[in-house]
């Protein structure tokens, strides 16, 4: 009993110092400094330091308003779908930081990240014609969402932002019996339940005394008739990787003309998005042979509250 009792004492400090030295470890890697008592300073990997103060994520309320087009390239000719006006709500938190780089350069950044839920029709305006009258409804998840900016004053800033959403869609047809029938098959897809997607968003976001903020989106979203998980993570990676790389072109800017960053940031990663996203809207899942997605593209406009 007593040599259980020692060998369990040992296998005890053993691991208590096997803990202690993982966390020396850590705080190494990371290179943890207080200089102040709001401020934190981490450094990742020695290539930049963020300055976080002590609460530097808000919770925070967004409300967008907009209009939306959809196209659909899997019905030939290509159906016309009357402008869908939409609302949209997000719950989720803010972060304000400050990043200083190796050579001394400070940008500011923000990033969001949340939920929302938003509703789509066409009967919210009068359209006296004959295309498609459509509602959708639409809910998922914001992730990415942030860039560079400008400090305009005490607690004012300008942020160029790109950000990627997860989202799931139910798209509704308005008199789907009056299609023939491979028309209304292919539609009623998308209406029989709630559809997995993605979609990216860009634009700016004029920040005023770290309060609140007016948002300008510019977004695509593509909804699949169905999910095929290999060819969809396939797809992702590709773009994950484009990102990437032009991640490090933009950090390489970042160091060497800071005050070009936020614009520079903003404009190659929405292109590339952008480009991404139209090729997707004959594939699905680009570069892999699959079916056209239901493709939406919106503009809006917002308002953000942070807490």
């Amino acid at each position: 009993m007593k040599k259980l009792t020692i060998l369990t004492v040992l296998f005890a400090l053993l691991t208590y110092s096997n803990i202690f030295s993982q966390d020396e470890k850590i705080e190494k890697d990371t290179a943890i400094e207080t200089n102040k008592p709001y401020e934190i300073i981490i450094r990742p990997f020695g290539m930049y330091k963020f300055f976080n103060p002590k609460h530097y994520k808000h919770p925070s309320i967004t409300i967008f308003s907009g209009f939306n087009n959809t196209n659909y390239r899997n019905i030939v000719p290509e159906p016309n779908f009357n402008t869908q006006n939409f609302a949209s709500l997000h719950l989720g938190k803010t972060k304000l930081t400050t990043k200083e780089f190796e050579n001394g350069q400070k940008l500011n950044e923000i990033s969001r990240t949340g939920v929302f839920i938003s509703n789509f029709s066409s009967k919210w305006q009068i359209q006296n014609n004959s295309n498609i009258n459509a509602k959708m409804w639409r809910f998922g998840l914001d992730f990415d969402d942030g860039g560079f900016g400008y400090n305009l004053g005490s607690k004012n800033f300008l942020f160029f932002t790109h950000g990627a959403s997860l989202i799931w869609s139910k798209f509704d047809v308005e008199n789907l019996q009056n299609f023939p029938q491979p028309d209304s098959l292919r539609f009623s897809r998308f209406s029989e339940q709630f559809r997995f997607g993605t979609a990216y968003q860009s634009g700016i976001s004029l920040l005023l005394f770290n309060t609140f903020s007016l948002d300008f989106r510019y977004e695509r979203a593509i909804v699949f008739p169905g999910h095929k998980f290999w060819y969809w993570l396939g797809s992702s990676v590709v773009e994950v990787l484009a990102q990437g790389l032009l991640d490090e072109f933009i950090y390489e800017v970042a160091k060497s003309s800071p005050y070009a960053a936020p614009v520079v940031k903003g404009l190659l990663k929405g292109a590339l998005s952008y480009g991404i996203y139209e090729l997707r809207k004959d594939k699905m899942n680009w570069p892999f042979n699959t079916e056209p997605p239901l493709f939406n593209d919106n503009f809006k406009i917002g308002l953000t509250f942070i807490f």
